[in-house]
């Protein structure tokens, strides 16, 4: 994993600063520190989802989304990701990367898979994660404003997260969502959910970031598991990759 950290982080931050003489360089060798590089980037995606839920609230609206249906047919689709026997002990604990005004946790409220388990949504949103935690009082469920998971979960699940770039390059954008992964995957027992817009099935739209299916299969393929389910046959606009341990 060294080696595509490196390039990544050399694409990303091709002007690193040299360290003065006797202080200690910071630790760059893992996913969760190089994240902390795309913050900046990050703000304009922030003030956008904070105006977006201030005007439609706790609504599929309010975080760029169409309607419910689409919606729900997404998590069912990533959702696949459960083990059967995991879902059968229901005590499992759930990363919801992006977790926005926490329909996610709406969604698997009753599944058995977190019967007895823990839900955990992050993000970047204070006032988003704020109404998550108004609106929900099940003790299984925490939010936390940051922008990758800091506790191992026996599964991490990413819907949408990765689509609005706003003025952000293709490429600073595609090294942000790759180094995402990577960071999410070493909290990650089990197995990895998450869905892009397709690039081939969609119009461009400005400010909205489409992806290549072949590209990131091979990228999971060889960064973080063999074990990858591809699934594009489900009516929308955007591709779901599974990557199991």
């Amino acid at each position: 994993m060294s080696n595509i950290l490196s390039k990544l982080l050399d694409q990303a931050f091709p002007q690193k600063k040299a360290i003065p003489s006797g202080e200690v360089a910071p630790a760059q060798d893992s996913p969760a520190a190089v994240m902390q590089g795309f913050k900046s980037m990050l703000v304009p995606v922030v003030g956008a989802y904070r105006r977006r839920f201030q005007n439609y609230g706790a609504a599929p609206q309010g975080v760029f989304w169409s309607n419910p249906d689409t919606v729900k047919k997404r998590f069912e689709i990533l959702c696949r990701v459960f083990d059967p026997e995991d879902i059968a002990r229901g005590e499992s604990s759930i990363t919801d990367l992006g977790c926005g005004y926490g329909a996610l946790y709406d969604f698997l409220n009753d599944h058995p898979v977190i019967r007895g388990g823990e839900y955990r949504g992050y993000d970047i949103c204070e006032p988003l994660l704020d109404a998550c935690k108004v609106r929900i009082k099940d003790p299984r469920a925490s939010f936390h404003l940051n922008m990758q998971a800091t506790r191992p979960a026996d599964y991490s699940i990413v819907s949408g997260t990765f689509n609005l770039k706003l003025h952000a390059t293709d490429a600073d954008w595609l090294n942000y969502v790759q180094i995402s992964l990577l960071s999410l995957w070493q909290q990650t027992d089990n197995a990895l959910a998450f869905n892009m817009l397709d690039d081939t099935d969609t119009e461009p739209q400005e400010g909205l970031y489409f992806a290549n299916l072949q590209a990131f299969e091979a990228f999971c393929r060889n960064n973080l598991s063999e074990n990858v389910t591809v699934i594009t046959d489900y009516g929308l606009s955007d591709f779901t990759i599974l990557v199991r341990r």
